[in-house]
């Protein structure tokens, strides 16, 4: 099996080819949180770095959240929430993030989390970008936490895991919204 590295390299070849748009993903988003699959509470999403699918038009949906999304911190591992109306300020890779000041929306109040990742496996496996803070965050969450893997259009068989990394529920895409496991990748560029 190819290690965590390898499949990162593999993995931003493969999305530099995939639109990053996001409209299907947000359509389907949408169906499924309007739906009975996610409790009440917050949807913790993310701003979109370059490759990563941007969920801006999921947040403009009337009738769906509250969302809430992450501000990575000056120093150190620990993610925190913020609801995504908070003032804002340029993040060193491109994309806005919360003031450090904003309110903070308590690990308890989420119930749902949209994560991105450079790729899945078919299991609920992550692929991040190797620092480790989605899965730290994670395992502070309650167990019953919906949490959907934004796919970016990269599904693959089995990725490498390690005991901290922190396996999805759910995976979407343009084919929509699963349930983990799928019987076979779906999006296996």
């Amino acid at each position: 099996m190819l290690t965590k590295a390898e499949w990162r390299k593999r993995a931003r070849l493969a999305r530099a080819r995939i639109d990053s748009g996001g409209t299907d993903h947000c359509d389907a988003l949408a169906r499924f949180l309007s739906s009975d699959a996610v409790g009440a509470g917050w949807v913790l999403g993310y701003r979109a770095m370059a490759s990563e699918v941007d969920l801006g038009p999921l947040f403009l949906q009337s009738g769906l959240g509250p969302f809430a999304v992450t501000r990575t911190p000056e120093a150190g591992p620990r993610l925190t929430m913020h609801p995504l109306d908070s003032p804002s300020e340029p993040h060193r890779y491109g994309f806005d993030q919360p003031l450090a000041s904003a309110p903070v929306v308590p690990d308890d109040d989420i119930a749902a989390v949209l994560v991105p990742g450079l790729a899945f496996d078919r299991l609920g496996g992550r692929l991040g970008r190797g620092k480790g803070y989605y899965d730290r965050l994670l395992a502070r969450l309650r167990p019953e936490t919906v949490l959907i893997g934004i796919t970016g259009g990269y599904i693959v068989a089995e990725l490498p895991t390690e005991p901290t990394d922190i396996t999805m529920t759910h995976l979407a895409g343009a084919f929509g919204v699963l349930p983990v496991p799928l019987d076979d990748p779906v999006e296996d560029p």
